[in-house]
């Protein structure tokens, strides 16, 4: 029964027990009327016989008893002998025959120099016995079925608080700290059950505590060394003796820096619990967003060689998250398809519900967007800094992140919400 549920395994062992226990109580009730019946039936022969021989001792007239289960034979040597020959060879005393005409008892007597045959003949007990045992079957099919109703019945009162505590533990958050489990179930194994939980969640609640503490913690004091390094280039980006070719390479330096705020504020989303709590927050116009993001990487994606190209459905497409957390997941999603991108055409595609965010390697210009049939590479996932950190905050907000990788460079990321 390993794929039977609890309730239903209780009703199985019910229904096996009273199938057995039904069974059982039939074969002592078919072995006590048996030996009841050969009881009062060598009884009832014994006294008839008895009545029967003094009578025919008395006058010697053979008796003929007035029943359908009686009949007497006489075999003596002078007279003919009319005996059935299955019975003449019978001894004096109680005898049981078993043939094709059913079951006889017979009483044999010694009467001078003849000998009495008392037979009772119950023939018609076998129907009896058949009806009898018709009923015992079907007491043994009505118990085992009675038993396995009782039995699911009392079982699902009985796991009850099994259920119960199933679904106060399937709504549990690590991340959040209510009152113990075990206070609203009985100190029965249920009970001890729920202690178990509360203590692995309060072990787990601290392990997530600690965690997002170190990442936040990590991500503000990471915060100040960042800025001061981003200042110090945008001074010396703003020097007079700053050439173009130190220019350009202050401005890498600066992308870098802005791929590490990124994330350090995807780590600080992460390491928030209150994140889900502001469902309330809503971007208004993914649209503008996008826009805005797409600005501020200007030159870093004319460094890159890449083509923007940007489509739109009808109307402002909202958002049910704050505007700061997807601001960090498009921010990073962008970093992630262009960071190793060489030339080609970057698309991206807002429409309800869903953000789209292609690059066209220079070498798929030609060929239709349906080309883009591509499978991911481990080595290039592997080296996309913040996607598995994206992916987390995706999940907890119910979002869908697609990637798909292309050998040649191509990359694709689609993001459904809701």
């Amino acid at each position: 029964m390993p794929r039977l549920g609890l309730r239903a395994r209780v009703a199985a062992l019910c229904a096996l027990l009273g199938f057995v226990v039904s069974a059982c109580l039939a074969l002592v009730a078919v072995h006590f009327s048996d030996s009841y019946v050969h009881r009062l039936i060598d009884e009832m022969l014994r006294v008839e016989g008895d009545y029967l021989r003094e009578r025919y001792s008395a006058d010697g007239v053979v008796p003929h008893p007035r029943t359908k289960h009686f009949y007497a034979y006489v075999a003596s040597p002078d007279a003919g002998n009319d005996v059935p020959a299955d019975l003449a060879a019978l001894l004096p005393g109680l005898h049981e025959v078993k043939d094709a005409r059913g079951e006889r008892h017979v009483a044999v007597y010694e009467v001078g120099r003849q000998r009495l045959y008392v037979v009772l003949d119950i023939g018609l007990e076998s129907v009896r016995e058949r009806r009898l045992s018709r009923d015992l079957a079907a007491l043994v099919l009505f118990g085992g079925a009675l038993t396995a109703w009782l039995g699911w019945f009392f079982a699902g009162r009985a796991i009850e608080p099994v259920r119960r505590l199933a679904r106060e533990v399937e709504t549990l958050d690590p991340a959040r700290r209510i009152g113990p489990l075990a206070q609203e179930f009985a100190r029965d194994e249920v009970g001890t059950l729920a202690r178990a939980f509360d203590r692995y969640r309060e072990n787990l609640h601290a392990y997530v505590r600690r965690e997002r503490t170190f990442t936040a913690d990590a991500s503000h004091e990471l915060r100040t060394p960042l800025a001061v390094i981003r200042g110090a280039i945008e001074v010396l980006l703003d020097s007079p003796a700053t050439d173009p070719a130190m220019a350009t390479r202050l401005k890498r330096m600066q992308r870098g820096v802005d791929e590490l705020r990124d994330l350090l504020d995807a780590l600080l989303a992460l390491a928030r619990s209150d994140e889900t709590d502001s469902h309330d927050a809503r971007t208004p116009d993914l649209d503008a967003l996008v826009d805005e993001l797409l600005r501020e990487r200007r030159d870093a994606l004319g460094e890159k060689r890449l083509q923007v190209e940007r489509s739109s459905g009808d109307g402002a497409v909202a958002i049910g998250a704050p505007q700061r957390l997807l601001r960090i997941v498009v921010a990073n999603l962008l970093r992630a398809a262009t960071q190793f991108a060489d030339g080609g055409r970057l698309r991206v595609a807002v429409t309800p519900g869903t953000l789209s965010i292609t690059h066209l390697a220079p070498v798929l210009e030609a060929k239709p967007a349906a080309a883009i049939s591509i499978r991911p590479t481990l080595d290039q996932r592997e080296q996309i800094l913040g996607l598995g950190m994206v992916r987390r905050l995706c999940e907890r907000w119910g979002w869908t992140l697609d990637e798909d990788v292309a050998g040649d460079g191509a990359h694709a990321f689609i993001l459904r919400f809701g």
